[in-house]
């Protein structure tokens, strides 16, 4: 489900991306969890790259809601109260470099890390709401990130994994003048190619740690495997 996430200094990551940091610079973290805030680009500023809370707040709510609105699955976002509002009207994209995930057959809890063959950005597809707390007034965008069904590289071990995108189709997904219908067309399986992985050490488990070598190798790559 894209556990955690490995994402730059943030100007880097801006600057890599062609887009301008809005607000002030993050440092690189090699295992950042859900909950925190996560550099993501907003159809409603395309430009900029915007570091906000991972875990969706929808703009109706009375209260942060108890259930987990860190993912919502492609199958069900245009049916669940908490994300159909969104879809046509508040899209964004993560822009991270490289993803965790826990083998599910696994009893061991072993992590792997994932980035991009290319070692490009990784796009993957969200929406985005933006919620002001009734007993302080402060408002707070969140996102959400979009699941799928794993493609055959992935569903080695998990069954879900994250709507990828590429540059031409981040365009469209954030472009608010197109039909709905054409902004979902870019949501599709990801090529068995897109990605390589490997077994990283079981450090990363604890969300406190941010060694710097997280993502290095430390078993089996996952495209070797039969």
């Amino acid at each position: 489900m894209c556990g955690r996430t490995l994402i730059g200094e943030s100007k880097a990551m801006a600057a890599k991306a062609g887009l301008i940091l809005g607000g002030e610079a993050k440092p690189k973290d090699t295992n950042r969890p859900p909950g925190t805030d996560m550099p993501v680009i907003l159809d409603a500023r395309p430009g900029k790259l915007h570091y906000i809370k991972w875990g969706l707040i929808p703009s109706y709510s009375s209260e942060i809601p108890k259930f987990n609105t860190t993912y919502c699955r492609i199958e069900t976002m245009q049916s669940l109260p908490t994300y159909k509002h969104l879809v046509g009207r508040r899209h964004c994209v993560f822009v991270v470099e490289g993803f965790y995930e826990w083998d599910r057959s696994s009893a061991q809890k072993q992590p792997y890390f994932f980035e991009r063959q290319d070692k490009a950005l990784m796009l993957i597809a969200g929406y985005w709401d933006s919620w002001k707390d009734p007993k302080t007034g402060i408002v707070i965008p969140s996102c959400t990130m979009i699941m799928q069904p794993a493609n055959e590289f992935m569903s080695r071990i998990h069954d879900r994994m994250p709507c990828m995108l590429t540059q031409g189709e981040s365009a469209i997904w954030l472009d608010r003048e197109l039909p709905v219908q054409e902004r979902l067309k870019v949501l599709h399986p990801a090529d068995n190619n897109l990605l390589k992985g490997w077994q990283v050490d079981k450090k990363i488990n604890n969300a406190r740690n941010k060694d710097e070598d997280n993502n290095k190798p430390s078993g089996p790559d996952l495209t070797l495997f039969n």
